[in-house]
Protein backbone atom coordinates (compact mmCIF):
# COMPACT_ATOMS: atom_id res chain seq x y z
CA UNK A 1 0.00 0.00 0.00
CA UNK A 2 0.74 3.36 -0.64
CA UNK A 3 1.12 6.58 1.85
CA UNK A 4 -1.93 7.62 1.11
CA UNK A 5 -4.00 3.86 1.62
CA UNK A 6 -2.30 3.37 4.73
CA UNK A 7 -2.89 6.93 6.13
CA UNK A 8 -6.57 6.08 5.19
CA UNK A 9 -6.28 2.85 6.73
CA UNK A 10 -5.32 4.39 10.22
CA UNK A 11 -7.79 7.19 9.77
CA UNK A 12 -10.44 4.43 9.50
CA UNK A 13 -9.34 2.76 12.75
CA UNK A 14 -7.69 -0.35 10.83
CA UNK A 15 -4.60 -0.39 12.06
CA UNK A 16 -4.00 -1.30 15.59
CA UNK A 17 -1.96 -0.39 18.20
CA UNK A 18 -1.84 3.30 17.56
CA UNK A 19 -0.57 5.49 19.92
CA UNK A 20 -3.01 8.56 19.13
CA UNK A 21 -2.74 9.77 22.73
CA UNK A 22 0.68 10.65 22.53
CA UNK A 23 -0.44 13.22 20.09
CA UNK A 24 -2.36 15.06 23.30
CA UNK A 25 -0.91 18.21 24.40
CA UNK A 26 -1.32 17.02 27.93
CA UNK A 27 0.50 13.46 27.29
CA UNK A 28 3.75 15.21 24.65
CA UNK A 29 5.04 17.14 27.57
CA UNK A 30 5.84 14.03 29.82
CA UNK A 31 6.76 11.45 27.44
CA UNK A 32 9.35 14.08 26.12
CA UNK A 33 10.59 14.41 29.41
CA UNK A 34 11.09 10.61 29.58
CA UNK A 35 13.28 10.53 26.77
CA UNK A 36 15.29 13.39 27.15
CA UNK A 37 14.10 16.01 24.87
CA UNK A 38 12.94 19.45 25.64
CA UNK A 39 9.46 20.94 25.37
CA UNK A 40 8.93 24.25 25.74
CA UNK A 41 8.27 25.85 29.57
CA UNK A 42 4.73 25.93 30.80
CA UNK A 43 4.60 28.63 32.86
CA UNK A 44 0.50 27.83 33.97
CA UNK A 45 -2.82 25.88 32.41
CA UNK A 46 -5.99 28.16 33.29
CA UNK A 47 -9.18 28.54 32.18
CA UNK A 48 -10.65 31.53 30.70
CA UNK A 49 -12.17 32.63 33.98
CA UNK A 50 -8.96 32.19 35.80
CA UNK A 51 -7.02 34.07 33.33
CA UNK A 52 -6.71 37.46 35.22
CA UNK A 53 -5.79 36.39 38.28
CA UNK A 54 -2.50 35.14 36.81
CA UNK A 55 0.98 36.74 36.83
CA UNK A 56 2.13 36.53 33.07
CA UNK A 57 5.85 36.72 32.24
CA UNK A 58 7.22 39.46 30.02
CA UNK A 59 7.00 37.01 26.73
CA UNK A 60 4.94 34.07 26.20
CA UNK A 61 2.61 31.82 23.99
CA UNK A 62 -0.88 31.24 25.05
CA UNK A 63 -2.84 28.34 23.38
CA UNK A 64 -5.84 26.19 24.08
CA UNK A 65 -5.09 22.44 25.55
CA UNK A 66 -7.82 21.24 23.84
CA UNK A 67 -7.33 22.68 19.64
CA UNK A 68 -4.98 21.43 16.83
CA UNK A 69 -3.08 23.06 14.69
CA UNK A 70 -2.27 27.41 15.07
CA UNK A 71 -6.17 27.74 16.35
CA UNK A 72 -6.29 30.07 19.41
CA UNK A 73 -2.31 30.26 19.46
CA UNK A 74 -1.16 33.81 20.64
CA UNK A 75 2.42 35.39 20.95
CA UNK A 76 2.43 37.97 23.22
CA UNK A 77 4.28 40.68 25.43
CA UNK A 78 3.31 42.37 28.69
CA UNK A 79 3.12 46.03 28.35
CA UNK A 80 1.25 47.06 31.68
CA UNK A 81 -0.07 44.73 34.74
CA UNK A 82 -3.28 43.68 32.50
CA UNK A 83 -2.04 44.77 29.00
CA UNK A 84 -0.68 43.05 26.08
CA UNK A 85 0.58 43.30 22.77
CA UNK A 86 -0.11 40.71 20.48
CA UNK A 87 3.92 40.05 18.64
CA UNK A 88 2.14 39.27 14.87
CA UNK A 89 -0.30 41.89 14.85
CA UNK A 90 1.01 44.89 16.74
CA UNK A 91 -2.28 45.26 18.58
CA UNK A 92 -2.47 46.21 22.31
CA UNK A 93 -4.96 43.77 24.42
CA UNK A 94 -6.38 44.05 27.63
CA UNK A 95 -6.63 40.84 29.66
CA UNK A 96 -10.28 41.34 29.91
CA UNK A 97 -10.13 41.12 25.74
CA UNK A 98 -7.87 38.35 25.92
CA UNK A 99 -10.28 36.31 28.35
CA UNK A 100 -12.84 37.19 25.88
CA UNK A 101 -11.27 35.67 23.12
CA UNK A 102 -10.23 32.40 24.89
CA UNK A 103 -14.20 31.97 26.49
CA UNK A 104 -15.45 31.97 22.58
CA UNK A 105 -13.02 29.57 21.42
CA UNK A 106 -14.10 27.22 24.26
CA UNK A 107 -17.45 27.57 23.65
CA UNK A 108 -17.19 26.34 20.14
CA UNK A 109 -15.47 23.04 21.79
CA UNK A 110 -17.84 22.59 25.25
CA UNK A 111 -21.39 22.79 25.86
CA UNK A 112 -19.32 24.42 29.23
CA UNK A 113 -16.69 26.66 28.81
CA UNK A 114 -14.78 26.36 31.93
CA UNK A 115 -13.97 22.69 30.57
CA UNK A 116 -11.62 24.56 28.24
CA UNK A 117 -8.04 25.35 29.67
CA UNK A 118 -5.47 27.27 28.32
CA UNK A 119 -1.48 26.80 28.16
CA UNK A 120 0.59 29.66 28.81
CA UNK A 121 4.55 29.05 28.02
CA UNK A 122 7.57 29.77 26.39
CA UNK A 123 7.90 31.85 23.64
CA UNK A 124 10.94 30.48 21.31
CA UNK A 125 13.13 32.18 19.13
CA UNK A 126 15.39 30.63 16.35
CA UNK A 127 18.83 31.15 15.81
CA UNK A 128 18.82 34.96 14.75
CA UNK A 129 15.73 36.27 17.14
CA UNK A 130 13.35 35.17 15.19
CA UNK A 131 9.79 33.88 16.44
CA UNK A 132 8.40 31.69 16.31
CA UNK A 133 11.00 29.87 14.97
CA UNK A 134 9.97 27.38 11.08
CA UNK A 135 8.32 24.50 12.17
CA UNK A 136 10.28 21.53 11.18
CA UNK A 137 7.79 18.37 10.19
CA UNK A 138 9.27 15.52 10.52
CA UNK A 139 7.72 12.26 8.71
CA UNK A 140 9.65 9.69 10.36
CA UNK A 141 9.27 5.77 10.21
CA UNK A 142 10.77 3.88 13.52
CA UNK A 143 13.66 5.78 13.18
CA UNK A 144 14.21 5.83 9.44
CA UNK A 145 13.30 9.34 8.61
CA UNK A 146 11.30 9.41 4.80
CA UNK A 147 11.63 13.68 4.28
CA UNK A 148 11.45 16.68 6.42
CA UNK A 149 9.06 19.86 5.56
CA UNK A 150 10.10 23.17 7.06
CA UNK A 151 7.24 25.39 6.61
CA UNK A 152 6.54 29.40 7.95
CA UNK A 153 3.11 29.81 8.01
CA UNK A 154 2.07 32.16 10.83
CA UNK A 155 1.83 35.24 8.56
CA UNK A 156 1.36 35.48 4.88
CA UNK A 157 1.82 33.55 2.24
CA UNK A 158 2.86 29.66 3.83
CA UNK A 159 6.06 28.99 2.90
CA UNK A 160 7.22 25.83 1.91
CA UNK A 161 10.82 23.73 1.84
CA UNK A 162 11.13 20.07 1.23
CA UNK A 163 14.42 18.02 2.41
CA UNK A 164 15.45 14.72 2.44
CA UNK A 165 16.46 11.96 5.41
CA UNK A 166 19.34 13.73 5.14
CA UNK A 167 18.27 17.37 6.19
CA UNK A 168 19.24 18.40 2.37
CA UNK A 169 17.00 20.71 -0.04
CA UNK A 170 15.35 18.06 -2.27
CA UNK A 171 16.82 18.80 -5.84
CA UNK A 172 13.88 16.74 -7.46
CA UNK A 173 10.72 18.79 -5.43
CA UNK A 174 9.04 19.52 -8.55
CA UNK A 175 8.36 15.63 -8.98
CA UNK A 176 7.12 14.57 -5.61
CA UNK A 177 5.52 17.86 -4.19
CA UNK A 178 3.31 20.58 -5.77
CA UNK A 179 0.49 23.02 -4.14
CA UNK A 180 -3.00 22.93 -5.20
CA UNK A 181 -3.50 25.40 -7.82
CA UNK A 182 -6.41 26.56 -6.47
CA UNK A 183 -4.51 28.04 -3.23
CA UNK A 184 -1.39 28.30 -5.02
CA UNK A 185 -1.77 32.54 -3.79
CA UNK A 186 -1.62 31.20 0.17
CA UNK A 187 1.32 28.28 -0.33
CA UNK A 188 4.27 28.46 -1.98
CA UNK A 189 7.24 25.96 -2.41
CA UNK A 190 10.42 28.30 -1.56
CA UNK A 191 13.81 26.32 -0.69
CA UNK A 192 15.83 27.51 1.56
CA UNK A 193 19.55 25.82 3.14
CA UNK A 194 19.10 23.45 6.26
CA UNK A 195 20.38 25.08 9.26
CA UNK A 196 23.86 24.91 10.26
CA UNK A 197 22.90 22.47 13.05
CA UNK A 198 20.88 20.02 10.84
CA UNK A 199 22.70 17.01 12.61
CA UNK A 200 20.82 17.85 15.87
CA UNK A 201 17.63 18.20 14.64
CA UNK A 202 18.00 14.75 12.68
CA UNK A 203 19.30 12.81 16.05
CA UNK A 204 16.55 14.35 18.15
CA UNK A 205 14.36 13.52 15.24
CA UNK A 206 15.40 10.08 15.52
CA UNK A 207 15.11 9.28 19.54
CA UNK A 208 11.63 10.07 19.69
CA UNK A 209 10.60 7.94 16.27
CA UNK A 210 12.27 5.54 17.85
CA UNK A 211 10.81 5.95 21.48
CA UNK A 212 7.24 6.20 19.74
CA UNK A 213 5.54 3.03 19.30
CA UNK A 214 4.06 3.25 15.81
CA UNK A 215 5.40 2.72 12.54
CA UNK A 216 4.79 6.53 11.21
CA UNK A 217 4.63 9.41 13.81
CA UNK A 218 4.68 13.08 12.16
CA UNK A 219 7.27 14.84 14.49
CA UNK A 220 7.10 18.80 14.56
CA UNK A 221 10.26 20.23 16.05
CA UNK A 222 11.45 23.84 16.90
CA UNK A 223 15.11 24.50 16.25
CA UNK A 224 16.11 27.48 18.39
CA UNK A 225 18.79 29.71 19.62
CA UNK A 226 18.37 26.93 22.98
CA UNK A 227 18.58 24.03 21.05
CA UNK A 228 15.83 21.98 19.39
CA UNK A 229 12.41 21.56 21.00
CA UNK A 230 9.49 19.44 20.55
CA UNK A 231 6.46 20.88 19.58
CA UNK A 232 3.78 18.21 18.87
CA UNK A 233 3.28 14.49 17.59
CA UNK A 234 0.86 13.97 14.72
CA UNK A 235 -0.29 10.60 14.37
CA UNK A 236 -3.25 11.56 11.89
CA UNK A 237 -1.67 14.70 9.41
CA UNK A 238 -4.65 15.38 7.08
CA UNK A 239 -1.61 17.21 5.41
CA UNK A 240 -1.34 15.32 1.42
CA UNK A 241 -4.27 13.03 2.43
CA UNK A 242 -6.70 15.38 1.14
CA UNK A 243 -4.95 17.08 -1.60
CA UNK A 244 -6.67 20.73 -1.41
CA UNK A 245 -3.56 21.92 -0.36
CA UNK A 246 0.14 20.76 -0.46
CA UNK A 247 0.20 17.82 -2.74
CA UNK A 248 2.16 14.59 -3.35
CA UNK A 249 2.92 12.86 -6.31
CA UNK A 250 1.71 9.32 -6.43
CA UNK A 251 5.55 8.37 -6.73
CA UNK A 252 5.98 9.59 -3.61
CA UNK A 253 3.24 7.86 -2.07
CA UNK A 254 4.03 4.70 -3.38
CA UNK A 255 8.09 5.28 -1.85
CA UNK A 256 6.62 6.98 1.44
CA UNK A 257 4.64 3.33 1.71
CA UNK A 258 7.47 1.23 1.35
CA UNK A 259 9.24 3.05 4.06
CA UNK A 260 6.02 2.39 6.51
CA UNK A 261 6.09 -1.50 5.52
CA UNK A 262 9.51 -1.62 6.67
CA UNK A 263 8.88 0.33 10.33
CA UNK A 264 5.82 -2.14 10.66
CA UNK A 265 8.25 -5.41 10.00
CA UNK A 266 10.75 -4.06 12.45
CA UNK A 267 7.83 -3.34 15.37
CA UNK A 268 6.90 -6.93 15.12
CA UNK A 269 7.39 -8.38 18.11
CA UNK A 270 6.50 -4.82 20.04
CA UNK A 271 3.60 -4.48 22.84
CA UNK A 272 1.84 -2.13 20.46
CA UNK A 273 -1.36 -4.37 20.82
CA UNK A 274 -0.54 -3.55 24.54
CA UNK A 275 0.23 0.08 24.67
CA UNK A 276 -0.93 2.19 27.35
CA UNK A 277 -3.92 4.24 27.05
CA UNK A 278 -4.42 7.85 27.79
CA UNK A 279 -3.83 9.12 30.90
Amino acid sequence: MDYFELMQNRLDGKEEGVPGWLGAKRATRPFAENIGVMTPKLYFEATATELPSKTFPHEFVIKPSFASTSIGVKLMKKLAPGRYEDLLTGHEISILELQAECRKISEKYFEDPEKGTFYVEQLLRDSVGKFPPRDIRVYAFQGEIGFILAEDHISGVAQASFYDADFEPLDDVSERFGVAPEIEHLESIVQEPAPANKLEVLAVAKRISIAVPASFCRIDLYNTSQGVFLGELTFYPGTFLYRNRKIMKQNEAERLGEIWERARTRLVGSKLQTAPKAP
